[in-house]
């Protein structure tokens, strides 16, 4: 490929993708090409790919076979390539299959021939950025083996980077502009450095050693490893920098379909331990994710789950149906009829708007200090600090600052605030 030809990354998926993409990208750029925000102009579009769901894979290959069909080159990248790469390559024979993420090789990807699999070995650097948002990756790969993941497939080494590292990046983002940083990986709560860094101890050095003023947000942990972390990263939580926030996916609330998953905790038992910890860690705002509909799920195992739900210590609920991903144990056992998991779903999706629009209106006439992170023609985005999502009217003046807002309206997703006046309260 010519260096003049123009590349345009498109990114699906988690914030672990939007690092790797990141990552890609900023090598690309030093390599010589020229990266587009437009994809019209692009010669080359790299699809950082994600294979969660079935229903991202039909939308990622239909939007590859849509780019070749004008003329696009298309490079496929990352988790759907690596998990399923003859897949890729038969739903779009002209495409490139790139078993890689952020790895250099990327660039060899960029000039193969269409219908190449190409292979990625070198890690590249963790890039710099200009973003307010900076997503950083702190390992890949994880030490479960949950029965649904096709991820494990696509990612299934552990990896941790330094911790020395990290902490030169945080501080290298914040001086160039970011505002927040996001620690991602597969499961946090598996990071490890030897002899003896884990998570909380990672935490304690960036805030250590990062004497600037920003906002710190840990990515996801899986119950049974977070269980183990969360004494020690209690205390870190009376730091302001370090968002109240915690990402605990339960999947269910039934013990033996939980089991039949391969996962290791009692969900009630989580449940305990956190209400325990937002008693102590006042504002602590804990988000869970639940599947409905797995092969196991009974009625009564669904009934279990939505009374966890009901408790509310759960703040924030992404709710999906499962769906049977290649190469996945689960794909293989007897499933559960579509009409069924549509009923649950939408009966666990009106539970769940439900407690999100009680949550919220909590919030209502309350003044809170909120970090505005980005922001579109219309409205910017902030956060509280434990991370709810805050929409203020459009003003390009306070992205990247600290202001005080009055709540004055929510839906269940956000609150809508209006920034006081006087910003010394």
């Amino acid at each position: 490929m010519e260096m003049r030809t123009k590349i345009f990354f498109r990114t699906y998926g988690c914030t672990l993708n939007q690092a790797d993409s990141l990552a890609a990208k900023r090598f690309v750029e030093k390599s010589g090409y020229t990266v587009t925000e437009s994809q019209d102009e692009a010669g080359c579009v790299v699809l950082f790919t994600c294979a969660v769901r079935r229903e991202t894979e039909d939308r990622i290959l239909s939007n590859a076979k849509e780019l070749e069909g004008i003329g696009k080159k298309v490079v496929v990248a990352s988790c759907l390539a690596a998990s399923r790469p003859g897949k890729v390559l038969t739903s779009v024979p002209g495409a490139v299959v790139f078993v890689g993420a952020d790895h250099e090789e990327i660039v060899q990807a960029l000039e193969a021939h269409p219908g190449s699999l190409v292979y990625g070995r070198a890690r590249t650097a963790v890039p710099t950025s200009s973003s307010m948002v900076y997503p950083l990756k702190i390992s890949e790969g994880c030490v479960s083996n949950c029965y649904f993941c096709i991820t494990k497939v696509a990612r299934p080494r552990l990896w941790s980077r330094p911790s020395s590292e990290i902490v030169n990046v945080v501080n290298r983002a914040v001086q160039g502009g970011a505002v927040e940083v996001d620690l991602t990986s597969m499961d946090n709560a598996d990071y490890f450095e030897p002899p003896a860094t884990r998570l909380p101890a990672l935490v304690l050095k960036i805030l250590h050693e990062t004497n600037l003023q920003f906002r710190l947000r840990l990515g996801m942990m899986n119950p049974a490893g977070a269980l183990r972390i969360l004494p020690a990263l209690e205390p870190l939580f009376s730091d302001e920098r370090l968002y109240r926030f915690l990402h605990i996916p339960l999947q269910s609330g039934d013990e033996e379909v939980v089991r039949s998953m391969n996962r290791h905790y009692e969900p009630l038992a989580v449940a305990k331990a956190l209400s325990s910890l937002k008693e102590r860690v006042t504002g602590l705002r804990v988000a869970t994710d639940i599947m409905v509909g797995y092969p196991t799920e009974t009625e009564e195992a669904f009934e279990r789950t939505i009374a966890l739900l009901r408790t509310g210590v759960f703040d924030k609920i992404h709710m999906f149906r499962f769906t049977p991903r290649s190469h996945t144990k689960a794909a293989s056992m007897p499933q559960l009829g579509e009409s069924v998991k549509k009923r649950r779903s939408e009966a666990a999706s009106q539970v769940i708007r439900e407690l999100h629009e009680r949550k919220n209106r909590d919030y209502v006439n309350r003044t809170l200090r909120v970090l505005v992170t980005g922001g579109t023609a219309s409205r910017d985005e902030a956060r509280t600090e434990n991370y709810t999502k805050v929409y203020l009217p459009y003003n390009p003046s306070l992205l990247g600052k600290f202001v005080y807002v009055t709540i004055r309206d929510t839906t269940p997703e956000h609150l809508v605030g209006e920034p006081l006046e006087d910003q010394n309260c």
